[in-house]
């Protein structure tokens, strides 16, 4: 009737018990084997922001056993990825780095990077700003096409009916089937819609070497060691950033490869990208005032200081 009282019994029981915890921590410790802690890096796939990364990876000038790159269709998957701390740093644009500090997310951006690539394309029938006053125009929310293209409409007193999309793919559908007769998008993405539609502004003749895309980190997933790497990645992209302003011809031939670009198309898409590494002042000045945008549209419900949004690496 008290067999389960059994010392012996009990003693077999722990045992095996023992045993069982001893085999599944080998299966854990062998399953974790040569695993290495690396820095996730998100990128928009798409885009042309992340391009100096990627030809780095390409030529072997970083250290890719210390860094894993993952790729996203949007800047908003990007945004979400960064604060569930699914990925440790991103290139996306500024304004979702503002947007989600000034939410109290642990997002910081450690340096500018992707310079000039946006602008406003249009249908045939739009000659003149003043043409998109009462107009559609296809924009993704509080990202940096839309505050830019806010910003230059209040400067020109454009009246327009905003349409927002999740994807470029998206807005780029629309203004294909004469859904908007405008959308704002960047390239590489500007380059394949030339043929068909044309570019009525660029960003960069308002605003010459502004920033867009910035590289980004969640400080909760920035420790000792991935803060290591990441000083000693952006010191190695010092080169690619270099070759591909310049406009290195094996840089362009990766370029046109990775995008499906022409050579000329290549050519014409860095005459409206720059790259840089830094946080320089002209470039915060920029970002402050694109934040007043920000600010008035309701995508943010403070100014940051800098350093609420900036940090400096040493």
């Amino acid at each position: 009737m008290y067999s389960d009282l059994n010392p012996r019994r009990w003693e077999c029981r722990i045992r095996r018990l023992i045993c069982l915890l001893c085999l599944l921590s080998m299966v854990f410790a062998l399953s974790c084997k040569g695993r290495k802690e690396v820095l996730r890096i998100g990128i928009i796939s798409p885009s042309v922001n992340h391009f100096p990364l990627s030809y780095a990876v390409h030529k072997g000038m970083i250290d890719t056993d210390a860094i894993e790159i993952i790729g996203f269709s949007a800047g908003w998957e990007l945004q979400e990825a960064i604060i569930a701390g699914k990925i440790d740093s991103a290139i996306m644009p500024f304004t979702y780095a503002w947007n989600t500090a000034a939410k109290g997310y642990p997002i910081r951006i450690v340096s500018f990077f992707e310079r000039e690539t946006d602008a406003i394309v249009v249908a045939d029938n739009i000659a003149k700003p003043e043409d998109l006053n009462g107009a559609k125009v296809g924009l993704i929310k509080a990202s940096t096409l839309d505050v830019f293209f806010i910003e230059w409409a209040q400067r020109n007193n454009i009246k327009f009916e905003p349409v927002y999309f999740r994807t470029p793919n998206e807005m780029i559908a629309a203004l294909q089937s004469g859904s908007v007769p405008a959308i704002v998008c960047y390239e590489p993405l500007i380059r394949k819609l030339v043929d068909k539609f044309q570019v009525l502004h660029w960003f960069g003749d308002d605003y010459p070497h502004h920033p867009c895309c910035d590289l980004v980190v969640n400080t909760d997933r920035l420790d000792k060691k991935r803060k290591a790497v990441l000083v000693k990645l952006l010191a190695a992209l010092q080169k690619p950033v270099e070759d591909v302003n310049l406009g290195d011809p094996e840089a362009l031939a990766y370029m046109g490869k990775t995008y499906g670009l022409s050579h000329e198309q290549c050519v014409n898409t860095l005459s409206h990208t720059v790259f840089t590494i830094g946080l320089g002042w002209q470039g915060r000045d920029f970002e402050r005032r694109m934040a007043e945008i920000s600010l008035q549209q309701g995508y943010i419900d403070r100014m940051l200081r800098d350093d609420d949004i900036y940090l400096i690496l040493e």
